[in-house]
Formats: C-alpha cells, structure tokens, sequence
C-alpha cells in the first residue's frame, strides 16, 4: 500500500484518470495532489493519539542540566502528558502551570520531589535539574514511511506509505478520501458529501487505535484520575 495507489484512486474519482506517477510529474493536476497529500496526513496526525506514532523518550540527568532537547520528530505530548521516574512510576513530575509558575520555580519557589517539568524554546526542562532519569510518552509527527522504511513527516516519492494507522490499507483509504475533498474544496466544488466519507472513517479509525476495550463489572479499586500514594515509608 503505497502513496501511489492512493493518489491513483483520488484522481479516477477527481478526473476520470488514472496517472502513473505524481511526485516526479510536472502535470498541474499531480503537484497539486502532491501538495495537498502532505496537508491531509499533518491533519491526520493532530486528529488522534495514533498508536502507531507513540513514542518513548528517556532523558539522563547530571544534577546540573535543566533543559534537553526534545526528540527530533516531536509533534505534541498526549493529552494526558505525565514525566516520571522509570524506576518509580508512583512518583511522577508536576507540569508547572504556566510561565509565572515556571519563573517563580527557577528564582527559588518550593518544588516537592522530584520536581517540575516544562516545555520551553523546545526543550524539556526541569526544575530542580535533572539528576538521574526521566522518560515521557509523545506523539510523533513522523505519520509516513519511506520506501527504505525511515519514518517520515511527508511524502516525498510515489513509494512512501502511511505510518499511523493500524490497518494500513484503511489508512490509505483515509488518505484517499482527505485527497478528494480538500482537492475540491480548493477548486470550489461541492465537497460536503466528500469530507463527511472522510469524517465517518477517521471517526471509525480512531474509535478503534487503541483496540478492544475490556468491561468489567463492579465497582474501580482506584478512583479515576487519583494518583498513588507516596510508594515509601514516611519518617
């Protein structure tokens, strides 16, 4: 399942053809397929925690160093972004609230252990500096992969394919489907009934990414959204 057979399929529906290639045309019709396919697939991406672009990140603390850089393919943290200990995962980092908050935390303000964390001029920092090891779960941008099987933020030869979807051939289809509205919305044609498809399959893709869920009966151990209790002995 390729970029090439899923531009194909836009454009017998779009014009009625059926081009051999796109990324090394220089038809108007194929650079502009070209053009929009990287606009779908960056949309795709900020749409859901895929699976597929979750990554882990481990970062090394010196005890000095407050800033480390953020992985190269960073798109965003997930919604729910925890920073945490590897060896202690009861005892995660606090994300500091905003910039005041941060300010006041570098000129000294109190911080319980282990620390903050904060995004800032893409790094993750830390307050007070990391001194052994923390690790935090992103989203990767990289949503394709090339030919020789590098992940990849966009397309860039007919060979690439679709990273962030389980089922890859439906990921294709999705693909297909952003091609053909967002190509005739810019042409100013009717496209409602086009990004509805397009709407209808990302909703059902998404709603199944993190696969089955299990029911149990009876009543949660835990309450939602409660942390665990400091895994030590006081005193």
């Amino acid at each position: 399942m390729t970029f090439l057979s899923a531009a194909q399929s836009a454009a017998v529906r779009l014009i009625g053809k059926k081009p051999t290639t796109f990324f090394s045309s220089t038809g108007k019709f194929e650079l502009e397929i070209c053009d929009l396919a990287n606009e779908v697939v960056s949309d795709i991406v900020k749409a859901h925690e895929w699976r597929n672009l979750i990554s882990l990140q481990v970062m090394t603390g010196d005890g000095v160093t407050v800033g480390f850089d953020l992985p190269a393919d960073y798109d965003r943290m997930p919604v729910k972004a925890a920073v945490y200990r590897p060896q202690w995962n009861a005892w995660h980092y606090e994300a500091a609230r905003d910039l005041d908050q941060w300010r006041d935390l570098i000129n000294g303000e109190p911080t319980p252990s282990p620390g903050y964390w904060f995004i800032l001029g893409g790094q993750m920092q830390f307050q007070p500096p990391l001194s052994d090891a923390a690790q935090f779960y992103y989203v990767s941008g990289n949503a394709v992969v090339g030919a020789d099987g590098s992940p990849m933020p966009v397309f860039k030869t007919d060979a690439d394919s679709v990273r962030f979807a389980q089922n890859a051939s439906q990921g294709e289809r999705l693909l297909t489907l952003g091609l053909i509205w967002r190509w005739r919305a810019q042409k100013r044609l009717e496209y409602a009934e086009d990004m509805s498809s397009y709407e209808i399959l990302l909703a059902q893709l998404t709603g199944t990414d993190r696969g089955s869920r299990i029911f149990a009966e009876g009543h949660a151990r835990m309450p939602v959204g409660v942390r665990s209790a400091y895994p030590r002995q006081l005193g």
